[in-house]
């Protein structure tokens, strides 16, 4: 089989179990149209809870090589700790060419030859080449207004940003869908949840201009939008699967936003087969999936008013750094071995009420700590919290508030693969497969030997070419 150009679309947590039934009903054409003519699979995390979450999984594709190897905990734990090559480092290292547009824990951006853009959560703007930065102060600044509202976000910021993003490739028709958004928000404040699907077609048109300029061997394009639908909004979705009442007001507003979801995947990966040629084919995947949350139905989610306010509670500002990641989760940087114990010590007394509600939950990885808050079922009204070490105690509510949101979807190891272009299998379903074989495998499609270590299988089933004399091994493996 010649050798390929891969284009990776990571579409995070997606699921068979809403897909084939959208597909039967004619929802999702480009979906359809992928899995009919191309192949498609089923692979299963090698991760399993507590470890089955998307960072980790993610890594596991990108390396090839189990946690225990590439050794993983958290979003944004120091880079340095990450202990295997992924995809695009590998490619770097043997000459080809890269672009890599959110990726998971792909900061700090690396000077490939192409284009990287990292990740959302990355904990400042760098790109390469640094002409880029404004497509991550776009992505930092309204991803996590959410939670923790920019200082700068006023009209000069906005216009000075608008127009570079404009020279970046912004599109006249992803403008307009922004603009009737703000429009439709006016009138019904109900909708914002609608926002989060823009930020992968904006994103899209920035990595669409990029993609057609260098023309990369490997690339890499990821989108989180359709997670965040479906751990907050299941129950609006399907309330006959949940015991918790589910309102007219809450189905009304929210139960179609994971279709949104979905569909605008489906445009997204319609776009992509436009950037295809014959040279290259589309892999298009998530490390996991997602099912109903039914076990513990009332996870409130949470979040930190003030991570500056918090380190002064601490009494470590100015020997920390703290990085919001996911709504209830955080991430603090300290400056030394003795902030590190401090950080750990105090956080791990801190409790609401009783010492036997401790606030919060704590993960290390070298110097890095992750924080969750520890109060997934909510706290009373007028409840308090103690630090111990200061004799301090505070009022719950002025360091916590509560989103408002319940999670209602959740991790689940079984995961989404298809595989399209030039010399794959028509409609091939893969055999037994786990999120260990995708980097192999699409290392053998750039007609690149398996790295050291990599626990996974080229899916040779997937494709129909028969090899040429003398086709390296790990590219013959292609071959039906």
């Amino acid at each position: 089989m010649k050798r390929r150009k891969v284009l990776l679309a990571e579409i995070n947590e997606i699921t068979w179990d809403l897909i084939d039934p959208w597909i039967e009903e004619g929802r999702l054409p480009t979906f359809a149209r992928l899995k009919r003519e191309g192949a498609w699979g089923e692979p299963l995390s090698v991760d399993l809870p507590p470890q089955l979450d998307p960072w980790i999984t993610w890594t596991t594709v990108y390396t090839g090589r189990t946690q225990a190897e590439h050794n993983v905990f958290f979003l944004q734990q120091p880079p340095e700790s990450i202990q295997a090559p992924r995809l695009w480092e590998l490619c770097h290292e043997r000459g080809l060419k890269v672009g890599v547009y959110g990726s998971l824990c792909s900061w700090p951006p690396q000077a490939v030859e192409g284009f990287y853009v990292p990740d959302t959560f990355a904990p400042d703007t760098a790109t390469h080449p640094p002409e880029l930065r404004p497509i991550q102060e776009l992505n930092l600044t309204y991803t996590r207004s959410v939670r923790l509202p920019s200082d700068q976000d006023g009209l000069k910021f906005k216009a000075r940003l608008g127009a570079k993003l404009l020279g970046l490739g912004l599109s006249a028709g992803t403008a307009a869908r922004v603009a009737a958004q703000l429009a439709r928000e006016r009138f019904d404040s109900s909708s914002r949840w609608r926002r989060v699907a823009l930020q992968p077609f904006v994103n899209f048109d920035f990595f669409s201009r990029l993609y057609r300029r260098h023309r990369p061997d490997f690339a890499s394009f990821h989108t989180n939008h359709v997670a965040h639908y479906m751990h907050t909004y299941w129950k609006a979705m399907r309330p006959e699967l949940f015991a918790a009442k589910t309102t007219e007001e809450e189905r009304r507003a929210h139960g179609g936003a994971i279709e949104h979801g979905y569909r605008t995947a489906d445009e997204l990966l319609r776009r992509m087969t436009a950037l295809l040629d014959e040279e290259t084919v589309l892999v298009v995947a998530s490390s996991m999936g997602q099912k109903p949350f039914t076990e513990r139905e009332r996870k409130s989610i949470g979040q930190v008013r003030s991570l500056e306010r918090l380190l002064k509670v601490l009494g470590v500002e100015g020997r920390a750094e703290a990085l919001s990641t996911m709504s209830d989760q955080f991430n603090v940087y300290p400056d030394t071995d003795e902030t590190f114990a401090l950080v750990l010590e105090r956080l791990g007394a801190a409790y609401v009420e009783t010492p036997a509600r401790p606030m919060f939950h704590t993960t290390t990885v070298g110097r890095g700590v992750t924080v969750n808050l520890h109060l997934e079922e909510g706290v009373e009204e007028g409840a308090r919290c103690f630090f111990p070490h200061s004799g301090e105690s505070f009022l719950y509510e002025d360091l916590v508030y509560q989103t408002g949101q319940v999670k209602s979807g959740c991790h689940d190891p079984r995961g989404v693969l298809m595989i399209y272009g030039a010399g794959v299998r028509r409609g091939g379903r893969l055999a037994d497969c786990d999120n260990l074989d995708l980097a192999p495998t699409l290392l053998a499609l750039l007609g690149l030997p398996p790295a050291e270590g990599m626990k996974g299988r080229v899916l040779a089933e997937a494709f129909e070419a028969e090899p040429a004399a003398g086709t390296p091994p790990h590219v013959a493996a292609l071959a039906s």
